[in-house]
């Protein structure tokens, strides 16, 4: 990384962290609250099509 030049907010240092230290530029990341329980891979489809989520709205295209 060139030094002569302020680091985006995109960039991203060797260790995988972000380069900006500033507060302004960069706020703490906020935590993600679920509305609804997290569904497991083998637990009932919540659509209620009797089958497993896995099988169901949780397959992988």
């Amino acid at each position: 990384m060139n030094k002569d030049r302020k680091a985006s907010v995109n960039e991203v240092n060797d260790f995988g962290e972000d380069c900006c230290s500033d507060s302004e530029c960069c706020p703490p990341p906020q935590t993600i609250v679920r509305s609804l329980p997290k569904v497991g891979r083998n637990e009932p489809c919540p659509c209620d099509s009797g089958r497993k989520y896995k099988k169901c709205c949780g397959v992988a295209y």
